[in-house]
């Protein structure tokens, strides 16, 4: 549970300790904040996991209102919310419906990453189905 909370929340104050002054001075930059659909609905058997993600998409709401309230138009956010990646640390990890819910390879979440920054897109989600599930649940 440590290390899970360590990686997936502390890290991320860590990290914006480090860049989001210099980004703050120049009004320019972009963050991203790697969340997960885990974040916004709650799995079985991921308590830990589950919590952490929900904790990086509060972190990157506040850092979001904070950048905005203090008029840094400039330095841009994005939340990315996927599904599961192929990365090894879900291994044997299967979905019900893989044509909806496939498990998704890093490459292209890579390359999902890259387009909304290019963009600036405040949130990404993938698969596309994802946004639906996240407008049905408000």
């Amino acid at each position: 549970m440590e290390l899970t909370m360590a990686v997936n929340t502390h890290a991320l104050f860590y990290t914006a300790k480090a860049f989001v002054p210099a980004m703050m001075e120049s009004n320019h930059g972009h963050i991203v904040t790697i969340a997960s659909m885990a974040g916004k609905v709650g799995v079985s058997g991921l308590v830990d996991y589950c919590a952490s993600k929900h904790a990086a998409i509060g972190f990157h709401e506040s850092l979001t209102a904070e950048l905005d309230a203090r008029g840094k138009t400039g330095v841009k956010t994005t939340v990315v919310c996927p599904y599961f990646i192929n990365t090894g640390m879900f291994d044997g990890v299967e979905t019900k419906s893989p044509t909806l819910l496939p498990i998704l390879e890093p490459g292209y979440v890579v390359d999902c990453i890259m387009e909304a920054v290019l963009t600036n897109k405040e949130l990404i989600s993938m698969p596309r189905f994802n946004y639906f599930v996240m407008f049905a649940m408000g």
